[in-house]
């Protein structure tokens, strides 16, 4: 019990005195009265008192109908209904419209307190379990979003250490970048050293992944002055910004209304823009906050990563494939040239002894054949190879290994 305030809608006003003077002052409580149902309503409505005495036959209308329109107007109240002589009936339905007690006529003061430290203890747990119940439910948000952002930072962290292509690394890194923040779309946008253009590595919609060679200059849009200048931006209306450059909305297809962008960065140097449109909750929904900004300025450290280990393995798999083409050439012309060039030295032999009869030519054919043969095997052998090993050559250059493999077509 403490300063509660507890609103008697009686018109009896013997019964309005006794309650408030006798009873509700002396307990401590702070008293409000009406003296019949338009009035009661209306004080209900206003002062939001913590407890109603309420009287079930009023003037105008009864308690039953002040309880109803409570009920309409989602105005929860504990009441305690006042009456003399009413059915079992009509207590029911005062039970049903949200009534905590009922007194019957005449009561007594112990009576009364009983009954109102019950209905106030009742609220008080009711109200002190729907805050437990919603600080619940927030609390099992904010943990699932934290698990889904987990998630999310794991998926990046595989696609930082992934051998997969550039597109599809930069698909997987924006697509939880996306989830994290909770966005419409975003972009990761790559700094060509050459031209000093970005160019959109990839936009990401939904599950809409789209490649393009659309380029900004340097300073150009929203994501080319963040490029220029090294610093982050938050843009909560870009009609309002004069750096938004509308034929990005034209490019990606959907109107942009805020953005999110930060800058991307290798050993100290620029190397692109990460950016993120549109809060996903919808046009009415607030704009990016500061804290979505931090947290893009955190994850883009971890999209640079993904971007220079992206361009790491190509430039890998390029130099292997380069080595492995110049390793086939080397035994390619190791073996084919050998052949060759022994059937030349006969072709000459024969030039210099001049006239030839049928035998030397019959010899020539069948050694010719067998040269166009050896160079079948040779592309045979080299083709079937279950396995690659390499053995020095000339210098430093090697060449495949094919001996035991051409041997093997040699007897085919």
């Amino acid at each position: 019990m403490g300063q509660e305030t507890v609103l008697i809608i009686e018109d009896d006003a013997d019964v309005r005195a006794f309650l408030r003077d006798a009873i509700l002052r002396p307990a401590g409580y702070r008293v409000l009265t009406a003296t019949d149902g338009p009035e009661g309503l209306e004080r209900a409505l206003a002062d939001k008192p913590d407890l109603l005495l309420l009287d079930l036959m009023l003037p105008k209308f009864s308690g039953l109908d002040i309880l109803s329109a409570l009920e309409q107007r989602d105005c929860h109240i504990p009441a305690i209904v006042l009456t003399a002589h009413c059915s079992e009936e009509t207590i029911l339905r005062a039970f049903r419209l949200g009534a905590s007690d009922f007194l019957q006529k005449p009561f007594t003061a112990t009576e009364v307190l009983s009954a109102i430290e019950k209905a106030l203890t009742e609220d008080r747990l009711r109200r002190e379990k729907d805050q437990l119940t919603l600080s619940l439910m927030r609390a099992n948000r904010r943990l699932q979003q934290q698990v889904h952002n987990w998630i999310a930072l794991n998926n990046i962290a595989q696609a930082v250490v992934s051998t997969l292509e550039e597109s599809e690394i930069f698909r997987r890194v924006m697509e939880n970048v996306n989830r994290i923040l909770q966005v419409e779309a975003g972009s990761l946008l790559l700094l060509d050293q050459e031209t000093g253009e970005l160019e959109f590595a990839v936009t990401l919609k939904g599950d809409a992944a789209r490649f393009s060679d659309f380029r900004l200059k340097l300073g150009q849009g929203i994501a080319g002055w963040v490029a220029q200048h090294d610093e982050p931006l938050l843009v909560p209306d870009v009609r309002q910004d004069p750096r938004f450059y509308p034929q990005v909305d034209q490019f990606t297809g959907f109107r942009c209304r805020s953005i999110l962008c930060v800058p991307l960065k290798a050993k100290e140097q620029v190397i692109g823009v990460l950016e993120v449109i549109n809060k996903r909750n919808g046009p009415e929904s607030p704009s990016f906050t500061p804290g979505d900004l931090e947290l893009l300025t955190a994850l883009a450290s971890w999209v640079a990563v993904a971007v220079e280990n992206a361009r790491l393995n190509r430039a890998a798999r390029e130099m292997a494939a380069t080595t492995a083409l110049r390793q086939a050439v080397t035994t390619l012309a190791h073996h084919i040239n050998n052949r060759l060039m022994a059937f030349l030295l006969e072709l000459d032999g024969l030039e210099i002894e001049g006239p030839v009869d049928q035998g030397t030519i019959s010899t020539m054919i069948a050694s010719a054949r067998r040269c166009v043969q050896e160079i079948s095997a040779i592309l045979k052998a080299l083709d079937r190879l279950e396995g690659i090993h390499t053995v020095p050559y000339v210098g430093t250059a090697e060449m495949i290994d094919i001996e035991e493999a051409l041997e093997e077509q040699l007897r085919r």
